[in-house]
């Protein structure tokens, strides 16, 4: 009998399956994590988290627990709610972890999307810290995961787990793009949901004068600026264990790829500025 692959089998496996088999992995990681030898960090870098909520407030609690059990706890954790409906509940998820944890809650509307991680790391920049990592709130992750991010930190530079290579044609078909998941091959794109980057990007000032109908393409404006405008480098950000969520009504790359301005677009204006990816 022929042997099928593990990686090709795994593949073909439904995707709940596969969840749930990857949830199992990352569970029983996180049960060693304190087993495992700390890896080399910068410890003089003063550190915030951004935990990004929005109409998920059963996934918030999820988080909150795992940030609590980090190998590498030096951080502060901002929490930004967006949804006016559940502050309350958010509040209340996150009242157990407040002696876990140096944490605090941002509640605002929504109207700037994914352009409030823009506003409040401009503002913690002023306050001194020097980088952050964005965790949407849709994403399960390690209980290293902030040591081992914090591992691969290099200034001048923003660097994702969801990392791309757009090869010069329109952002429509899957294909016509290439997931990076390898540390040192070139990287276009970086998404901001499970990213690290260099705080001092926000304080500049054109940085926030973006196009007006790019409100919901936020990763795309922030790799072309790190990329194009700063000559930043973007690379593979390479952490075990992440789940990305992502598939329900909320997501984002759901809502705006039927808008007049959508991923597809964005990149093209993009590339009339100069961007050559």
């Amino acid at each position: 009998m022929a042997r099928i692959h593990p990686v090709k089998f795994l593949q073909h496996l439904p995707s709940r399956i596969r969840v749930f088999m990857a949830t199992r992995r990352l569970e029983r990681a996180n049960r060693k994590a304190g087993q495992e030898p700390m890896l080399e960090i910068d410890t003089s870098l003063k550190v915030a988290v951004l935990l990004l909520t929005w109409k998920r407030p059963e996934l918030l609690k999820k988080a909150l627990e795992t940030l609590a059990i980090q190998t590498y706890s030096n951080f502060t954790l901002f929490i930004s709610n967006a949804n006016t409906e559940i502050v309350d509940r958010v509040n209340s998820e996150v009242q157990p972890f407040t002696d876990k944890m140096d944490i605090n809650v941002i509640h605002t509307s929504n109207e700037r999307k994914g352009f409030r991680r823009f506003d409040l790391s401009k503002e913690l920049h002023k306050e001194g810290y020097d980088t952050i990592l964005f965790i949407d709130d849709d994403v399960l992750f390690s209980a290293r995961h902030v040591e081992i991010a914090l591992s691969q930190y290099e200034p001048n530079s923003y660097k994702s787990w969801w990392a791309w290579r757009l090869n010069g044609k329109p952002y429509k078909r899957p294909e016509d793009r290439t997931r990076v998941e390898s540390k040192g091959e070139r990287v276009d794109y970086c998404g901001t949901g499970v990213s690290i980057v260099d705080i001092s990007i926000f304080s500049h000032e054109e940085l926030f004068d973006h196009p007006p109908d790019g409100l919901h393409i936020e990763d795309l404006w922030l790799s072309y600026f790190a990329d194009h405008v700063l000559g930043w480098k973007l690379e593979y950000l390479d952490l075990p264990h992440v789940i990305l969520g992502g598939g329900d009504d909320f997501a984002l790359y759901l809502r705006i790829q039927d808008q007049p301005t959508n991923k597809e677009t964005f990149v093209e204006g993009l590339r009339q500025r100069g961007w050559k990816v």
